[in-house]
C-alpha cells in the first residue's frame, strides 16, 4: 500500500471557504488511517477512514461504512481567499468531504 507523505498531516478547508457556514477538516496519518470532519451550524460529523495512493496523484479513501472514494489531488502552495501569501494546500477533484481546497494546518506527529 503506497502513501504519499505530502498528504500526511491536518488539513482545513476554512481558509478557502470565506463566507460559507460549513467547513471540512481532514487528518491523514502515516499508518494509512485518517478522519474527515464536516462542521456546520447544526454540529459536527466525523468519519474515520483508511487511505492509500494507488498511483501518483490519486487518493483512495475507504470509510468506516465500507464506502470507497477515489479522487485526484495536487499539493501546491495557494493563496487563500483574502490573503496574499500562499500556504501549503491540497486540491481534490472531485471534492472530498464536501470541499475541494484545503490548507495544511500542521504535520501529523504520529
Amino acid at each position: 500500500m503506497s502513501l504519499d507523505t505530502a498528504l500526511i498531516g491536518h488539513w482545513d478547508s476554512s481558509p478557502f471557504d470565506y463566507g460559507v457556514m460549513e467547513a471540512s477538516e481532514l487528518e491523514f496519518l502515516d499508518d494509512g488511517r485518517g478522519s474527515g470532519t464536516v462542521t456546520n451550524a447544526l454540529g459536527e460529523d466525523v468519519t474515520e477512514f483508511t487511505w492509500h495512493c494507488p498511483e501518483p496523484g490519486v487518493l483512495e479513501v475507504r470509510d468506516e461504512y465500507g464506502g470507497v472514494e477515489r479522487v485526484r489531488y495536487a499539493v501546491a502552495p495557494v493563496a487563500p481567499v483574502h490573503a496574499t501569501d500562499p500556504v501549503p494546500a491540497v486540491r481534490f477533484e472531485p471534492s472530498l468531504f464536501f470541499a475541494r481546497d484545503y490548507a495544511r494546518i500542521c504535520a501529523a506527529s504520529v
